[in-house]
């Protein structure tokens, strides 16, 4: 038996959820996951001599994803609009699924779904719960210890509908409600897209970015840098180097960032890893790859 205070407010529209479950739900979590919200001085943080600790990681610590996915388009198709929302909150407070109501003084105090959802607070739901779905028992329970309360029981499908308990308990509009529901998730559901679009469009220039050095290690394409001095190593570097028995901790200065370095001091650094067989492509911004192409040259070798 489910036993809540605070049950989803879209699933059981008969309680009025609080501040805090009013969100969107899937679209907050991905941006979230995408991009964690912190507090970012106005001129950026200064990285400058700080290293990546990805040079520590191990293949066991990476999950790599398969396929092209859009972003904005998982939001989208995952997350309801806020037109879906309200044909949701409708539908849920037509349906009939209370089997029993505990009254005090006229006001709905507590209730039980057919299918043992208990939804209320306090002692008046703890009968619910002390007596499972046992209607003598409960009206039992309720006189010994309410005396001023009284219960009803429905037959399937033939008690109030969902709105018209919650109208009972809280004495306010359904349809009010739903309507302000409806126009909080509206408010919060455009500022989620905003900062999803946002995010993809901040993803798409950082892939974007041409890459005027690209760094091989016998053939295989290792790391890269931008004209701002931005040296992208990663994967494919740390492969080249476990493959050859090199100890992380001697990477540690590749991938410390340090723009003042030219792109010769950056491939020295690496000749001092590997040795021989380090070369640097160079190219005019006009014609350099991408950095999304230059991940694409990396995996192909």
């Amino acid at each position: 038996m489910q036993v809540t205070s605070n049950p989803y407010p879209v699933n059981n529209a008969y309680q009025k959820p609080t501040k805090a479950t009013q969100n969107t739900g899937y679209v907050q979590q991905q941006i979230e996951q995408h991009s964690k919200q912190v507090s970012t001085p106005q001129n950026g943080f200064d990285v400058r001599g700080k290293v990546n600790l990805v040079y520590l990681l191990k293949p066991q610590d990476l999950t790599e994803f398969s396929g092209e996915r859009n972003f904005l388009a998982d939001l989208h198709a995952a997350s309801k609009t806020p037109q879906e929302l309200e044909q949701q909150y409708i539908q849920n407070g037509l349906q009939r699924d209370v089997g029993a109501i505990i009254f005090v003084e006229g006001k709905a105090v507590a209730s039980q779904d057919y299918d043992g959802a208990i939804y209320g607070q306090g002692p008046e739901a703890d009968i619910f719960s002390q007596a499972g779905n046992d209607p003598e028992r409960i009206k039992q329970l309720v006189a010994q210890h309410f005396p001023d309360a009284h219960v009803e029981f429905y037959a399937q499908g033939k008690g109030p509908t969902n709105a018209e308990v919650f109208e009972l308990r809280y004495g306010e509009s359904y349809e009010d409600f739903v309507h302000e529901q409806v126009q909080s998730y509206n408010d919060q559901y455009l500022t989620d897209q905003i900062a999803a679009e946002e995010h993809y469009r901040r993803k798409l220039m950082f892939e974007q970015t041409p890459q005027t050095s690209v760094y091989s290690v016998d053939g295989q394409v290792v790391a890269s840098r931008d004209e701002k001095g931005f040296v992208d190593a990663g994967q494919s570097l740390l492969d080249v180097a476990d493959a050859r028995g090199i100890e992380r901790e001697i990477l540690k200065e590749l991938f410390r960032y340090s723009p003042e370095r030219s792109p010769e001091d950056y491939q020295a650094l690496l000749h001092d890893v590997f040795g021989k067989g380090v070369e640097l492509t160079g190219y005019s911004t006009a014609q350099a790859p991408t950095r999304a192409e230059v991940y694409k040259m990396a995996k192909t070798g």
